[in-house]
Parts: C-alpha cells; sequence; structure tokens
C-alpha cells in the first residue's frame, strides 16, 4: 500500500458523488492507477481511515464534546442501519477526543441489550469506572471510594 496525502483524500460527499458519476461514464479517466498495465491489478485510490459524507454529525458529535468539555452533561445516541458506518464515525472522532484528554464511552446494542434494557447503561459504568481505575494511582482510588461513600451515604 502506497501511503496517499491529505491532498489525495476527497473533501465531501458531493465529491465523491461526481467522480462517482464521472467513473461511471469513463472508468478509464481517473482514480485507478495509471502506472499498472494489467486491469487485473488495478486498484481504486481511497483513503480507509477517512470518513466520507458525515460532516453533519462530525460537526454535532465535535460541539457536543466541546459544551460537555466546558462542565455540561451530555449523551448522544447514533443509529442506523448495518454497515451505514457507525462505529466508524464513533471511532474516528473518539481519536480526536483521547488526544485532548478526553473518552468516548461506546456500547453496540444487540439482541442480548433488547432483552436486557438497562444492559448500555451498565456497560456505559463499567466502562468509566474502569477508565477510572486504570488512570488512577490507589491512593487516587481510595479518595474516590470514600467521596462515593459520603456522596451515596454509605
Amino acid at each position: 500500500d502506497d501511503a496517499q496525502s491529505s491532498d489525495d483524500a476527497y473533501k465531501s460527499l458531493r465529491d465523491v458523488t461526481e467522480d462517482l458519476h464521472l467513473l461511471l461514464l469513463d472508468p478509464d479517466r481517473f482514480l485507478f492507477d495509471n502506472e499498472v498495465q494489467n486491469a487485473e491489478d488495478m486498484k481504486l485510490c481511497y483513503r480507509k481511515e477517512k470518513l466520507y459524507g458525515r460532516d453533519k454529525e462530525e460537526t454535532l458529535i465535535t460541539d457536543a464534546f466541546c459544551r460537555v468539555s466546558r462542565g455540561k452533561s451530555e449523551a448522544f445516541f447514533i443509529g442506523g442501519f448495518s454497515g451505514c458506518g457507525k462505529s466508524m464515525l464513533v471511532n474516528t472522532l473518539r481519536a480526536r477526543v483521547n488526544a485532548v484528554g478526553g473518552y468516548v464511552i461506546k456500547h453496540k446494542f444487540d439482541g442480548i441489550s433488547q432483552m436486557n434494557p438497562l444492559h448500555g447503561v451498565i456497560s456505559a459504568f463499567n466502562q468509566i469506572c474502569q477508565r477510572i481505575q486504570n488512570g488512577s494511582t490507589a491512593q487516587g482510588l481510595a479518595m474516590i471510594a470514600k467521596q462515593l461513600r459520603e456522596d451515596f451515604g454509605v
């Protein structure tokens, strides 16, 4: 795999749509490795890690993260058909959030979740606890436990 620069990536879904239309009309025009002489070895060039057509969702989620980082509490759900890019959207944004010290809690709802409606909440709570445990010292965990006991009156 040859590395591609960000200049090679599409900037919008409209650009992809226009190129796909041109590809249908004249497939030899572009997007293929013109250096390859054998048609069986031609490869369509695209960036696997690039998220296409999700600009609106990226903006909504990024704005939500900005509000949360200023002290607001917020949660959101991403829904859609299988294979429509929900996980890719979350994973792309997770990297950005992690880079600035935040974290994303993710849970996939499936048949098991439908039978136990609190499964997603329990999963999120477990992920938060695991994150706290992994990022804290023994003394820090003891302080958190003490604060929780005080807050819950235990």
